[in-house]
């Protein structure tokens, strides 16, 4: 194992899956950038695999990898492990090979998918293991298989970091040992919004775009986040229906950004409701910055949450917040203090709070300027960075 005091490296091999950088994928890419930065011990090395239909290669015709891109714009090491089809058995082989031929001193695992595999393979009984737990998602009979098989996998890790207290009372429950799950809530720089990695072109251009399709009196609500059920973005769609009963004087446009299964059927409510004019679903997009920088609200309509990033992105961004109150979030959110919180599944609940935002600038501006200060003093990723420092020095010395 690695001795960091004699200034060797901890070699880290984190498997993720997905195509896009989402929340997970995003706080690996920011953890490693942020850890170079620091003048701290141990340093990590950072190698990252991924499960890819076909041999990522970089070549015309190979699919596109958002994640895989990133890692290695960013100078890490980038792994594809070819896969045919689910539960594609040949992975398992692929998987040791790759972990044979790296011999890291840490496995790090961050979906479920992988938290499976790495205990079938029985690699957890050979490297110490990390595995960091995100919630789980109801949108496909296979992700609802795989969320299942979580009960037998996530026994087995050295660590469970998962991202927030009422998380971690749900992984109990599932028999994880209470001693070996650390909560860690998800971090963000509080100059995000302005700093940090600059915008590219594309994303740069989109601001004016945007704007130029907002009529000149609409006030702009915001929600970003994957179109799957647990999200619920339906209620928040009907909760800018019942804005525009309540409030005739308003124009409120709700911007969604994201995609994801459930799309199809908010395009349905949003055309049963009449609402062409003030919803739109703006799809996925890579740099997220440009909608808060017109929005004026952002809601949180989820019915399941963990630490969500949208939500540290906007308090960063100086933008109010409307949550409801599940999973994390009350955790991270005082109501009337750094945001407004909200019971799930209440529409008019959520029109209401929206309204007073919008009818109570003194309001917003206290619940903003507190938010911005609880993340400055709480919630930085070089905080994030020197905790999972500690814990990577804890495991590989286990």
């Amino acid at each position: 194992m690695v001795d960091s005091s004699s200034g060797r490296v901890i070699r880290v091999l984190a498997i993720v899956e997905g195509t896009k950088v989402s929340g997970p994928a995003k706080n690996l890419l920011e953890f490693c950038r942020v850890s170079r930065s620091l003048d701290a011990r141990p340093v990590v090395a950072t190698s990252i695999a991924i499960f890819v239909r076909g041999e990522w290669d970089g070549k015309p015709g190979a699919e596109s990898n958002q994640i895989l891109d990133s890692a290695t714009a960013v100078g890490l090491e980038a792994h594809s492990i070819p896969e045919r089809f689910s539960f594609d058995p040949q992975v398992i082989g692929g998987l040791r090979n790759l972990v044979k031929r790296l011999d890291p001193d840490i496995i790090q695992t961050h979906h479920t998918k992988s938290h499976f595999l790495v205990r079938l393979s029985g690699l957890g009984r050979l490297y110490p293991w990390i595995a960091f737990h995100h919630g789980y998602t109801t949108e496909s009979v296979r992700m609802q298989l795989y969320d299942q098989l979580d009960r037998w996998s996530l026994r087995a890790p050295s660590q469970v970091v998962t991202v927030c207290e009422a998380f971690k009372r749900q992984l109990v429950l599932r028999g994880v040992p209470p001693s070996r799950i650390v909560v860690l809530h998800n971090a963000i720089s509080v100059d995000w919004l302005n700093g940090g990695e600059q915008m590219d072109t594309a994303a740069a251009a989109t601001v004016p775009n945007i704007r130029n399709n907002l009529r000149g009196q609409e006030r702009v609500v915001l929600a970003v986040g994957r179109l799957s059920r647990e999200k619920a973005f339906t209620d928040l769609i009907l909760a800018i229906d019942q804005l525009r009963r309540l409030r005739p004087d308003l124009f409120v446009r709700l911007l969604i950004v994201g995609d994801g299964p459930e799309r199809g059927r908010l395009e349905r409510v949003v055309h049963d409701l009449d609402l062409e004019d003030r919803v739109r679903l703006a799809g996925h997009v890579r740099d997220v910055r440009p909608y808060y920088r017109v929005a004026e609200v952002l809601a949180i309509s989820s019915v399941s949450e963990g630490s969500p990033n949208v939500l540290l992105e906007a308090m960063a961004a100086g933008v109010p917040v409307a949550a409801t109150a599940v999973g994390g979030i009350p955790e991270i959110v005082a109501d009337k203090e750094t945001g407004l919180l909200i019971e799930p599944r209440n529409p008019q609940g959520m029109a209401s709070a929206i309204n007073l935002l919008f009818s109570n600038p003194d309001l917003a501006r206290t619940l903003t300027r507190n938010a911005e200060e609880l993340i400055r003093n709480t919630y930085s990723p070089e905080d994030r960075a020197r905790f999972l420092l500690k814990l990577y020095q804890k495991i590989s010395h286990s």
